[in-house]
């Protein structure tokens, strides 16, 4: 019995020991938690994203939210199908063909010539002779992004400087680059004349059905705000803004 009762103030301050450990760690995480100051927390935390330097790429913030401003560098050139080819963010093409098209009211039908990027079917015109329009259009509407382009170290993907949702407006405004058929291979440059940077496969003095016109713009290389997930060697834009001087 005299060992039993020698052995419990033994076990009773171990469990006094382990009690206060127990409260100093309670203590320490508390004050820890209540120390930290909010400007401390990370852009994950916060929603915010990371504003970095676009000279460099920091393998620290891969899948990061960030933000970056810069220049956009193009280093390859955007091309088509037709050989233009444009140092630029991207190459858009649109072409429209001379057409009949047939307008009724009621049993009466007109037909007039209107340039157009679609192929309008004369098969179900009324009168259909004297009408007639072209089974395929020889050159569409297309665009064409570079396949490098950088902002600052930063790859990033052309395509989304040329397309917008429906309704949407391009962050960077496409500007006019006038095509001579001095730029074509020579073998399409013989079925096309020029005019105030206007591709003809045709006359253009005297357009008839079927002559195609093509013209040229591009999205140039501007100062831009890119907000994305840093990826690799590259970001993944959620979001991009235009930031050159206004003209």
């Amino acid at each position: 019995m005299a060992k039993k009762s020698n052995r419990t103030p033994i076990v009773v301050l171990v469990l006094v020991l382990i009690a206060a450990a127990v409260a100093a760690y309670v203590w320490t995480r508390r004050h820890h938690a209540t120390s930290v100051s909010p400007a401390a927390n990370t852009p994950a935390e916060s929603g915010a994203p990371l504003v970095v330097s676009a000279d460099k790429i920091d393998p620290a913030n891969e899948d990061r939210l960030i933000e970056l401003t810069a220049d956009l560098k193009v280093h390859a050139p955007a091309h088509d199908m037709l050989g233009v080819e444009a140092d630029a963010v991207m190459l858009m093409r649109y072409a429209d063909m001379l057409q009949w098209q047939e307008q009724c009211t009621g049993t009466n039908c007109t037909y007039q010539q209107v340039w157009s990027p679609q192929l309008l079917s004369s098969r179900k015109f009324r009168v259909q002779e004297g009408h007639q329009n072209p089974g395929r259009m020889p050159v569409t509407t297309a665009r064409y992004p570079s396949p490098e382009v950088r902002v600052g170290a930063f790859r990033v993907n052309a395509a989304l400087f040329g397309n917008a949702p429906q309704g949407g407006v391009l962050p960077i405004k496409p500007v006019q680059y006038p095509v001579t058929s001095a730029k074509l291979p020579s073998n399409l440059a013989i079925s096309f004349r020029d005019r105030n940077g206007i591709l003809y496969a045709g006359d253009p003095d005297h357009p008839a059905v079927g002559d195609v016109r093509v013209i040229y713009r591009i999205v140039p290389a501007e100062k831009v705000q890119i907000i994305g997930t840093q990826h690799g060697d590259g970001v993944i834009v959620k979001s991009v803004k235009s930031v050159a001087p206004s003209s």
